[in-house]
């Protein structure tokens, strides 16, 4: 590999759009550039974790710039591409990837922060159990204290009701003993 190639992004497309580089690489067929849809979509996972693991779109070597245009390499010159078209699929196929790179690294960090989630949960899940024993303990306690207070009024009435009978009886009696003297 050209050690241009390992520090400059832009040496991969600097060497397809000029048909007269060295590395003669770069020659495929129109027909293997254009993508196929049935292929498009048999991609898996795992596909796109290799992008993760070869960065090959900064500086890809001569079997990587053969895979990056579809096929293999020899079978016409890619000097019968427009440069034009050949830029535009490198910047489209660099982009793609950068795409598949977001989509794991987001991924990943959805699995981070679920993994997350999950630790908290089981940290809290017993302290939430505890409260809401606690909880239970609480509205036992309110409905014995409104059971008690309930049976006080009750007691109240009862009270009230038998110091007004024994007024009423009271006042009778006083009542009586005042006739009773005058001798009604």
């Amino acid at each position: 590999m050209d050690p241009k190639n390992e520090t400059s992004p832009n040496a991969a497309d600097n060497q397809m759009l000029n048909p007269n580089a060295e590395n003669e690489d770069l020659t495929l067929p129109l027909e293997s550039i254009r993508p196929r849809r049935a292929s498009l979509h048999k991609r898996s996972a795992s596909d796109s974790l290799a992008f993760v693991k070869e960065p090959n779109w900064l500086a890809p070597s001569s079997s990587a710039q053969g895979r990056l245009l579809g096929g293999a390499a020899g079978s016409s010159s890619a000097s019968h591409m427009d440069p034009k078209k050949l830029k535009r699929l490198i910047a489209n196929r660099a982009s793609a990837q950068k795409s598949r790179l977001r989509r794991v690294e987001y991924v990943d960090k959805l699995e981070k922060k679920a993994e997350f989630l999950e630790a908290t949960v089981s940290l809290v899940s017993p302290r939430v159990t505890s409260e809401r024993k606690k909880r239970m303990m609480l509205l036992k306690e309110n409905a014995e204290l409104k059971q008690r207070i309930e049976s006080y009024d009750k007691l109240l009435e009862k009270q009230d009701a038998e110091y007004k009978a024994l007024k009423e009886e009271r006042d009778l009696l006083s009542f009586t003993n005042l006739l009773i003297q005058e001798g009604i």
